[in-house]
C-alpha cells in the first residue's frame, strides 16, 4: 500500500527552472561569463550538477560559493515578482493532504526551497522537507528520497515519488520507490523509461490512481 507521496519541487510544484536560469545568469554575467538556456537545462535540471562544476567545465577563475550567493540573492528577487505553481500543483496537494503523508525532496538549497514555499503557502502540507544540503548526495542518487522517508517513519515500497526530470526518477528508482513523472517543457526529452507512470501534468494524478499503483519491484 502506497502510504507516503513524495514531491519534488522545481520544475513540478513550482515553474521556477527559469527563474533560476536567469539568476545563474545574471550571478555569471557579472562575472563576465554567460550561460544559455539550454546549457543550464542540461547540466542542472537534467545531470543534477551544480555551480561548482560549471565553473571547473568551463575553467572559470570565479568562486563558485560567491556565483552562489550573488545567484541566490537574484533568485529571490525573481521569486517574489515572479513565482507561480505548475498547473494542477496546488490542487494535487489538497487533494492529498490529510488521505497520504506527503513529504518534499529538493536538491536545491534551504533558502532557495524556503523561499517556494513562503511564496507558494505550501509549506504546511508536509511532514518532512529535505533538501541538497541535509544529504551527503542530491538526484540522481537515492539519499534525497531515503532521507524523506525516514524522516516520515516510511519504507521505500510505502512511497511514491513524483518527479518532472530524469535524475529524479532515476533517484527514485534507485530508492526502491515508485514514480509518477510529470514531465514540462523543459524535460519532455529526458529517459523516463524507469518511471512507473508518465503523465502530461498533475492535473492527472488522483489520490485513487495513486492508491492502485502497484508498489515498486526491482525484478
Amino acid at each position: 500500500m502506497i502510504t507516503t507521496v513524495i514531491f519534488d519541487l522545481d520544475g513540478l510544484l513550482a515553474d521556477t527552472e527559469p527563474l533560476h536560469c536567469r539568476a545563474y545568469q545574471d550571478a555569471l554575467q557579472s562575472e563576465g561569463a554567460s550561460l544559455t538556456e539550454a546549457d543550464y537545462i542540461e547540466h542542472w535540471v537534467r545531470s543534477g550538477k551544480g555551480i561548482a562544476d560549471w565553473v571547473a567545465l568551463h575553467g572559470l577563475n570565479v568562486d563558485p560559493l560567491a556565483l552562489r550567493v550573488k545567484k541566490s540573492a537574484r533568485y529571490l528577487e525573481l521569486l517574489a515578482s515572479s513565482l507561480r505553481p505548475m498547473d494542477g500543483a496546488l490542487e494535487l496537494l489538497k487533494v492529498l493532504y490529510g488521505n497520504k503523508t506527503l513529504a518534499l525532496a529538493s536538491s536545491s538549497y534551504q533558502d532557495a526551497v524556503d523561499g517556494v514555499l513562503e511564496g507558494l503557502n505550501i509549506a504546511h502540507y508536509f511532514k518532512a522537507i529535505v533538501t541538497g544540503l541535509d544529504v551527503p548526495r542530491v538526484k540522481p542518487a537515492p539519499d534525497i528520497f531515503l532521507t524523506a522517508a525516514r524522516r516520515v517513519g516510511a519504507v521505500p515500497s510505502e512511497c511514491v515519488v513524483i518527479e518532472d526530470a530524469e535524475k529524479g526518477v532515476l533517484a527514485a528508482y534507485q530508492a526502491g520507490m515508485s514514480c509518477i513523472a510529470v514531465p514540462n517543457a523543459h524535460t519532455r526529452h529526458h529517459d523516463f523509461s524507469k518511471a512507473s507512470r508518465v503523465c502530461s501534468s498533475l492535473n492527472e494524478i488522483t489520490l485513487q490512481s495513486i492508491e492502485t499503483m502497484v508498489l515498486f519491484n526491482l525484478t
